[in-house]
């Protein structure tokens, strides 16, 4: 196939982006962006150099300027590395999107979030983390010089027999996430997709092949999760054939349903702390487990679609982009897209480009994007899923006839073996194995012919929409009204009065010290409770806690008595049991 049979697919096929009112970066070209960006590498001393001056690339040779050791230590950066100048960049008034009204993210999660997303803000003191005015000085790059009014898409056509899969890759030249929207990072650069799933086996009424799977990049799902089917009643579609993303604002994940989502991020090197904190959390918080969001860095996202809307049938248009395996800068460019901060948990860093992750391996979502969506398991029409249940059975068939043999065989081997020898010679104990191994074909006969039977009538049941999920992302409900604003204001000072107590109760200052903290904790988690509508279960809790506590004493000081009544209690059981037996008898 060339690049003229996947661009028909590609356009046949092309999302809609409806964007949230307040955003401030689209989808922009990679070439334009290139051409602007300068080249850095970063030495031993983990210092940035300068390789190649901004206005000194092109994308065909954005690979050839790397050299041959190009790859995990270079960046490409629109902003540079330098951070003069940067904080006093700034958008003119007049020119800045419209603000984004929003609740408290904070308010919606517990006590534990909300000391889990101080601590990440003041990681950023010590983690390498974009200046302040690079999301302002990337916005002004776009403005003169990436045609945010000429949205671009990279799209990419992958036949994995039998399906065929469409990629669409999309280019931002900053996320500003945490500086506009409140949430966990922010970064230079930004890379997204949306992945659309064809049968390759079965074409549609229009000639075309018929679309069944769908995928937008998403924070906090993977595998099967990632993919809404065709005819999910979550997935909007513009004239039948194109997929509605609605793109969170500065992070440009992609939602299926317009809405606000309370989601959390749970860095790869604090998960033991995250799991340890989340394990106290239910022991302690009867709210630690309310909805699907666990425990983590909270943040919103904010997907409402309010905004600017791209594609077809929208005031705007795509301008595609085919790329392919062998797209040189695709290929063999694996230097990071944006500022590469050096950040150890990776938020602040660029990404890289649509097919290497940062360390320099194939994302599994370029390699493999029919396993990393879950779907090599999943026939893609009924037809094709009949014809596996037809072909399993046969091969069960012979598989059963090939056992009822074996099994035969090894069971005369046995009894052969064993004749006329006594049955606690050495020569009978080691056959051991072999009637293992008996077992064992017996175990898998049984096993087979109950899925036969299974199997014998079955037919290719359509399943519901979301029975794939273990977890089905929506948009969150907030409080409104006056709870909201309790909410809210509480989770302002909640966190700053902990750390107050926790102070005093370490002060030399301060008399009775620990009794002060405790009677702190134990108020603020009594109002954390009210203000969530859990203060019986607070309570309950806190007297359960006090219990345990009351009874470790005793065992400390009195280990002896209630050891020796433990001894009591249970020869007392011991009798009645063997009384009760012997009168039986």
């Amino acid at each position: 196939m060339g690049s003229e049979d996947d661009l028909r697919l590609l356009r046949a096929f092309e999302p809609v982006k409806r964007f949230t009112q307040g955003e401030y970066f689209f989808p922009v070209s990679a070439e334009r962006y290139v051409a602007q960006a300068g080249l850095w590498g970063f030495e031993a001393g983990e210092s940035a150099i300068e390789q190649v001056a901004p206005g000194g690339l092109t994308l065909a040779g954005l690979a050839e300027a790397g050299g041959a050791g190009q790859g995990l230590r270079l960046s490409l950066s629109g902003i540079g590395h330098s951070r003069r100048h940067l904080g006093t960049a700034h958008i003119p008034l007049r020119e800045r999107p419209s603000h984004l009204p929003r609740a408290s993210r904070l308010a919606s999660v517990g006590l534990t979030a909300r000391f889990i997303d101080t601590a990440n803000k003041v990681s950023l003191l010590f983690r390498g983390s974009v200046p302040g005015g690079s999301a302002a000085r990337s916005w002004l790059l776009q403005r003169d010089h990436l045609q945010p009014d000429r949205p671009t898409y990279y799209g990419r056509v992958l036949r994995d027999d039998p399906w065929i899969v469409c990629q669409y890759w999309y280019f931002y030249s900053f996320n500003n996430w945490r500086s506009a929207f409140g949430g966990v990072n922010e970064h230079e650069a930004d890379w997204e997709q949306v992945t659309v799933y064809l049968d390759g086996s079965e074409p549609g009424p229009d000639g075309l092949p018929a679309p069944r799977w769908v995928v937008f990049s998403a924070h906090d799902e993977t595998g099967d999760d990632l993919r809404r089917r065709w005819d999910d009643p979550d997935l909007s579609l513009v004239g039948g054939r194109h997929p509605v993303v609605y793109v969170g604002a500065g992070s440009h994940s992609g939602a299926y349903l317009p809405g606000d989502y309370l989601i959390t991020v749970r860095p790869l090197r604090l998960r033991g702390l995250v799991g340890a904190l989340r394990w106290s959390g239910r022991l302690f918080a009867p709210w630690a487990n309310e909805g699907e969001h666990g425990l983590g860095i909270p943040y919103v996202d904010y997907a409402r679609g309010d905004g600017r809307a791209i594609g077809p049938g929208q005031p705007e248009a795509w301008n595609p982009v085919v790329i392919d395996e062998d797209t040189p800068w695709v290929r063999d460019f694996r230097g990071l897209w944006g500022r590469d901060t050096r950040d150890r948990l990776g938020g602040e860093r660029g990404p890289a480009g649509p097919r290497y992750e940062r360390d320099g391996t194939p994302r599994q979502s370029w390699a493999d994007p029919v396993g990393w969506a879950g779907l090599a398991k999943v026939a893609p029409n009924a037809r094709a899923e009949r014809a596996l249940i037809e072909r399993r059975t046969r091969d069960n068939n012979d598989r059963l006839t090939a056992l009822d043999a074996e099994i035969v065989t090894v069971r005369g081997q046995l009894a052969q073996a064993a004749a006329g020898l006594p049955v606690a010679s050495p020569e009978v104990r080691a056959l051991l194995p072999e009637e293992r191994r008996l077992l064992a074909l017996r175990m898998e006969r049984t096993r087979l012919a109950d899925e036969q039977a299974r199997t014998a009538t079955a037919e290719a049941v359509a399943q519901p929409p979301h029975a794939h999920l273990r977890h089905r992302r929506l948009p969150m409900q907030p409080a409104v009204g006056p709870r909201a604003r309790i909410l809210s204001w509480w989770a302002v000072i909640s966190t700053p009065l902990i750390l107050y107590a926790l102070g005093a109760a370490i002060s030399p200052l301060a008399t009775g010290g620990v009794d002060i903290a405790a009677i702190w904790l134990l108020g603020l988690l009594c109002v954390e409770g009210l203000v969530r509508g859990k203060l019986l279960a607070v309570l309950l809790r806190l007297l359960l806690t006090a219990a345990a506590l009351a009874l470790l004493v005793v065992l400390w000081f009195e280990g002896r008595y209630v050891l020796a009544f433990g001894f009591f209690a249970a020869a007392a059981a011991v009798l009645l049991v063997n009384v009760r037996e012997a009168w039986r008898r």
